[in-house]
């Protein structure tokens, strides 16, 4: 985990994208031109990296309140055990006592998100990120203290992958709204596997060091938590249901097979690798949303689960459609980039709203809000990007965050067809 803290907030997912019309008059950014605007002109965004997405995530679970407090109650406990100040005579190796206030400071930067955030689904997200950062703090300092060893947080490890063990073995698909299901059931997939399948710690740390101790201590936090997030999402969702509520498996199988067909049947059209050298946005965003594409069919045969695969295939789907749609504008003499400042707001304008519109249209908001977050989070990846320019730029310089909006409104200008496509496989 360490070495991560500054770019927590900046890794974003890579998505897709288009222009809105009215773009096709737009030359392509050329690396060598000498055209330039002023970093004031651009798009008021954040300076800080902070720019929130305008969609985040979210579950059709009643997350409670409570749940949330005692998240925060852990990762504060975890915090208390810290010596503040937390000097050289505690520590005295400045890079060891960095490694561990650097976890302290990104623990105590998940809960500010926790509370800040737009929806429950994502503070419990945070907060379990803050629990592993405050956790490799305080384990790293308990072996200072009191002398814990890896031997002790491998034992309470085990205990965690053997509860994810119990889970998954015990674990039915429950459920009256295939959609519904199939969102809460591929987060429990997913978390399961996080914790069964997870790396252990790298050992770039000696055996038995502090930093050994601290980075096993993440790791049994995070497996503890990823296991009890599980049980408590599975059973908040069932106790939701109908006492006679069946399991709707078949029904998630079934849909996947009729949508993977369909990923391959458009695979199959799909252009060869490119053998070409002409890397300008049009020829990047093609082919991106091309590779894309590509990899979407084996995601949803590779699955954990099969609500997982039907989540694949959604974002599948939308993979194929973003392209088509960027190929069909290209083939149609489109040209993307931007000429001056004012293009660049236009740009970034038309990725939120293009964002905001396929939450409105797609006819169940809920099955696609994961792609659209993702989307979101590209675009705040984006703003983070323009931030960084000050005074004078060249236009050639803003071309990753132009990207960036292309591909984040082309990728939801497609989820809407992509969502009524899937339904139509769920019935």
């Amino acid at each position: 985990m360490r070495g991560s803290s500054s770019t927590r907030r900046g890794f974003l997912a890579v998505a897709g994208a288009t222009l809105a019309a009215g773009c096709s008059e737009f030359n392509p950014l050329d690396s060598s031109t000498s055209e330039s605007v002023y970093s004031h002109e651009l798009p008021d965004v954040t300076d800080d990296g902070e720019s929130g997405p305008v969609v985040t995530e979210a579950i059709p679970v009643a997350i409670e309140q409570s749940k949330l407090d005692e998240a925060t109650q852990r990762v504060n406990e975890l915090l208390e055990t810290l010596p503040m100040p937390f000097g050289s005579e505690s520590i005295p190796n400045g890079y060891i006592r960095h490694r561990l206030l650097d976890a302290a400071s990104e623990a105590t930067a998940h809960v500010e998100d926790a509370r800040t955030t737009h929806t429950r689904f994502a503070a419990f997200q945070s907060l379990r990120e803050a629990r592993a950062n405050a956790r490799y703090a305080a384990a790293g300092w308990g072996f200072v203290e009191r002398g814990v060893t890896q031997a002790d947080l491998k034992t309470e490890h085990q205990q965690a992958l053997d509860e994810a063990r119990t889970l998954r073995t015990n674990h039915e698909y429950r459920g009256t709204d295939p959609v519904r299901a199939a969102l809460v059931h591929a987060h429990i997939e997913r978390n399961l596997d996080h914790v069964l399948d997870a790396r252990k710690p790298s050992g770039r740390a000696e055996h038995g060091s502090l930093l050994a101790v601290a980075e096993w201590g993440e790791h049994a936090e995070q497996a503890t938590a990823l296991a009890a997030d599980s049980r408590y999402l599975y059973d908040q969702f069932t106790a939701s249901l109908p006492s006679d509520a069946g399991t709707i498996r078949k029904t998630l199988g079934t849909a996947t097979e009729h949508l993977a067909q369909d990923l391959r049947s458009r695979d199959k059209d799909l252009p060869s690798e490119p053998t070409e050298d002409d890397h300008d946005i049009a020829w990047w965003l093609q082919y991106r949303l091309r590779d894309d594409a590509a990899r979407s069919v084996d995601a949803v045969a590779d699955a954990i689960g099969p609500a997982s695969a039907v989540l694949a295939a959604t974002g599948g789907l939308t993979d194929f459609l973003a392209y088509e749609r960027i190929r069909d504008r290209i083939e149609s003499g489109e040209q993307f980039g931007v000429q001056n400042a004012a293009d660049v707001r236009s740009v970034r304008s038309q990725a939120i709203e293009a964002i905001r519109t396929a939450l409105e249209e797609s006819p169940r908001p809920e099955l696609v809000r994961p792609i659209l977050a993702d989307a979101a989070a590209r675009v705040a990846y984006a703003d983070e990007r323009l931030a960084r320019h000050q005074g004078e730029v060249r236009l050639a310089q803003l071309e990753d965050p132009v990207r960036g909006y292309i591909t984040a409104t082309v990728r939801a200008r497609s989820t809407p067809s992509a969502c009524r496509r899937v339904l139509n496989a769920l019935e």
